[in-house]
This record gives C-alpha cells, structure tokens and sequence, in this order.
C-alpha cells in the first residue's frame, strides 16, 4: 500500500515538473476584470513596464481605488471603497487616490496587496502575479514623481 501511494506521489511531481509554466495575467489586457470597460494606456508612458503597471491598475485596482464618478450608482451605495475608506484615513492630509500620491514606493505597494491593509483583501501571486505586481509598483511610484 506505501509503495502504490509513492508511486502516485512520484508520477504526479513528475507531471507538474513536465507541465509549462503559466503565469496568470503574463498578456496584454484589454479591458478591467471589474468593469469591463477598456483599458487605455498612456501613449506618453513609453517604458513597458510603466505602460504594464498602468494596465494593472486599471484593470485590477481602479474599481476600488480609482476616482469616484460624479454619479453615486443605484441604490445609493458609494462606489470606489479603497478611494473612500483612504480619503476617510487621510482626512485630506494625503489624496486619496493612490496615481495623486507622491510618497508610494514599490515596496510599499508589494506589502500592501500581498499582506492586504484595513478592509483591503491580500492578493495572492496566482491573483497578480510577481511581475505584475512589479510593474504595478514602478508605475505608482512613478507617477508620484511626476
């Protein structure tokens, strides 16, 4: 019986060994995983991986962290929660959305959406993935020094 459950453990290590690697979200992405809508790039950002991290925001960060519409959706729940609860946070000592800030680093944007912070979830490297999430932070950082 130990030998059979060997022999399975072994064959499927050697299966997962054999299997290509995947990274989750390692494409282009065309529109917001929340929204659906479009995502649109800024043709001034001409480095790659500032052009990637803006597709990362836009794509998995904005619905929560983006501006808040001048309209309030159905049923009159505020839509951006992140935007909302860091406006609350920073009482307008700091903005409140996070392409406004000029003191993000990419190290603080990697402990932020892989430990989570407040009612803000973790986001697990099979979510967003090391790279995307690298790029996430050079575009932050980025776009707080400019």
């Amino acid at each position: 019986m130990k030998a059979s459950r060997l022999t399975i453990i072994l064959s499927a290590l050697v299966m997962l060994a054999a299997a290509p690697n995947v990274h989750a979200d390692d494409t282009p992405l065309t529109e917001s995983a929340w929204t659906r809508s479009p995502v649109q790039t800024d043709p001034d950002l001409r480095d790659p991986l500032l052009r990637r991290g803006q597709e990362i925001f836009q794509a998995r960060c904005q619905a929560c962290h983006g501006e808040i519409p001048a309209d309030i959706v159905p049923g009159g729940i505020p839509p951006m929660p992140g935007t909302q609860a860091l406006r609350a946070r920073y009482q307008g000592e700091k903005s409140a959305l996070l392409e406004q800030r000029t003191d993000l680093t990419p190290e603080m944007i990697t402990t932020f959406v892989r430990n989570g912070v407040g009612s803000m979830p973790f986001f697990r490297p099979t979510e967003i993935t090391n790279d995307d999430l690298a790029a996430l932070g050079a575009y932050l950082s980025f776009k707080t020094k400019n």
